[in-house]
């Protein structure tokens, strides 16, 4: 028979237990939500930063074509295809140079007070770093009756990429430094990066066709320069500032 006294210090004992029971698992539970939980002091700081140098545009893009007009379509267009042989038999021989044929036209026009008449037409485009060559090849063609469509330099590929990697090292050392300037102005400092994106070199805007073409003669053009350049951003957060 159990004792008065004796039922009381059991029931006692497993409330005891109940309660060490119940507050452990409190506990275990709110170990993963704490730890889920942002940083309650941190301060999220927004920052892109852009690298750029100036190169020489160095890929020559010339296109010419060749062009016929009259009333017989069918004779105009075997003039272009023979013409443009031609310079396609020509062009083919010059080193350094690629070459490539463009959109071949044949449309009908009606002029006002005129007869019907048809053009037919058909581009060739050149592209290369070897820009004399290419430029002394489109004096020879514009001589054998091809006409200047344009003249444009641009940045080739290869310097692009060339100029990415450095780039890309001197905005992510900008990027940095200019976080923990802005972090010791308000007094605190950079505790981690928590996104970051780093953008590809890119290149300015198309440049406008410079060239001076004359009949009989290699036309002249001056590359210029262009701008490549890479963006990267984060957003970094901000805490207290760490106290040895």
């Amino acid at each position: 028979m159990i004792s008065r006294f004796g039922l009381r210090s059991a029931l006692a004992e497993t409330a005891g237990a109940r309660g060490l029971l119940l507050y452990g698992i409190l506990v275990l539970a709110a170990v993963p939500a704490a730890a889920q939980m942002p940083e309650p002091l941190a301060t999220v700081l927004h920052l892109t930063q852009t690298a750029e140098r100036k190169v020489v545009r160095d890929l020559l893009r010339v296109e010419l074509r060749a062009e016929a007009t009259g009333a017989d379509p069918l004779a105009l267009q075997a003039a272009v295809n023979r013409r443009m042989a031609s310079a396609l038999d020509r062009a083919r021989q010059v080193q350094g140079v690629e070459v490539e044929t463009g959109n071949y036209e044949v449309n009908e026009e009606l002029p006002q007070n005129a007869a019907p008449r048809w053009r037919a037409s058909q581009s060739l485009i050149l592209t290369g770093r070897a820009a004399d060559a290419e430029l002394k090849l489109a004096g020879v063609l514009q001589s054998e009756g091809l006409l200047m469509s344009s003249i444009s330099y641009q940045v080739s590929p290869e310097t692009v990429r060339g100029a990415e990697e450095d780039l890309t090292a001197e905005a992510l050392a900008g990027l940095a430094q200019r976080a923990s300037s802005v972090a010791e102005r308000v007094h605190l400092s950079v505790l981690r990066y928590r996104d970051l994106r780093v953008g590809n070199a890119e290149t300015d805007g198309q440049p406008i066709p410079r060239f001076a073409a004359v009949a009989m003669a290699a036309p002249v053009a001056e590359p210029g320069e262009a701008v490549v350049r890479v963006t990267v951003s984060a957003d970094l957060l901000l805490g207290p500032p760490k106290h040895p």
